[in-house]
């Protein structure tokens, strides 16, 4: 039933949603890797899961009560970390089922982000919606963006900073869209988030997951478009910044990944350490952790 839902259905719920902001540093604490977002949409019951299905690689992430298979952020038992963001621009092709999801195929089936990219051809003929992702393992940062008619780009970063917001930074993949006013005006949004979450993750050093928090709650450039959003007035069902989810990998990956995640709606906060004694108590199916920060 799940894989019933289509994104057809939530598209006029989703306009004004297309705000996600994920922002990556190779300059952690102790050599670390981190990469966090915050997830922006209309409300919905968010939770923390863990996904163990046999003869797959398990895995934690950022989900939904009611579609267990979405993942907006997870990182798997070998510390491969999947973020991803909608478009803005050609949103009316995105028709695939939000369960049918290109996230949780490769945090079950890949250890390293280069071992993706010579599947990237079947994988976008499977997934074909225009998406923005990221895959990250601690030593590579592999960022794709797809377009209609399976057409897609990627890059590898290995050091420094990453930002990637709900536009295309790939400019041969929309050469002459036609923008829409309301498609304008969440480009400038968008690239408002961008520019402030670069300028915030390109100075800072010795980074924690308490710094790519703050970074996460910056609120400088207004209710809708901060890297924080807030919403429009009393508008409870207004878009908005749902969740912070934040991993930090260890490039050697000697020491076990650290997970923090914040979800704003509901006030529920959790932090992990993935060492194989936290994996070893998920033995199948879907597990829903509970909020263990006050």
């Amino acid at each position: 039933m799940l894989r019933k839902i289509l994104l057809p259905i939530l598209s006029i719920a989703l306009t004004s949603a297309f705000a996600c902001t994920t922002f990556a540093t190779y300059k952690g604490e102790s050599g670390n890797f981190l990469m966090a977002k915050n997830r922006d949409n209309n409300p919905d019951r968010q939770v923390i899961e863990v996904v163990a299905t046999p003869s797959k690689y398990k895995y934690l992430a950022l989900s939904r009560q009611d579609v267990p298979d979405f993942v907006s952020a997870g990182i798997n038992e070998y510390n491969l970390a999947v973020f991803n963001e909608v478009t803005i621009e050609y949103s009316k092709y995105a028709v695939g089922g939000i369960a049918d999801d290109f996230s949780k195929d490769i945090l079950q089936n890949y250890r390293k982000a280069v071992d993706v990219i010579p599947d990237l051809p079947k994988l976008i003929a499977k997934y074909p919606d225009p998406v923005f992702y990221q895959v990250a393992d601690g030593e590579n940062l592999l960022s794709i963006e797809v377009a209609p008619q399976h057409k897609y780009t990627y890059t590898l970063t290995k050091r420094g900073t990453y930002v990637h917001t709900n536009n295309y930074t790939e400019k041969n993949l929309i050469s002459n869209y036609p923008y829409t006013p309301s498609e304008l005006s969440r480009l400038e949004s968008s690239i408002t988030r961008y520019n402030r979450a670069n300028q915030l993750i390109t100075s800072a050093t010795n980074v924690n997951l308490g710094a790519m928090q703050k970074i996460g709650l910056d609120h400088n450039a207004g209710n809708d478009d901060s890297i924080l959003r807030i919403g429009s007035g009393k508008n409870i069902s207004a878009s908005r910044s749902l969740a912070f989810f934040g991993v930090s990998i260890n490039a050697d990956k000697k020491s076990p990944a650290q997970v923090a995640t914040n979800l704003y709606n509901v006030g529920e906060k959790y932090t992990f350490t993935l060492t194989p004694e936290f994996w070893a108590k998920f033995e199948s199916g879907v597990v829903i952790l509970a909020p263990n920060l006050k």
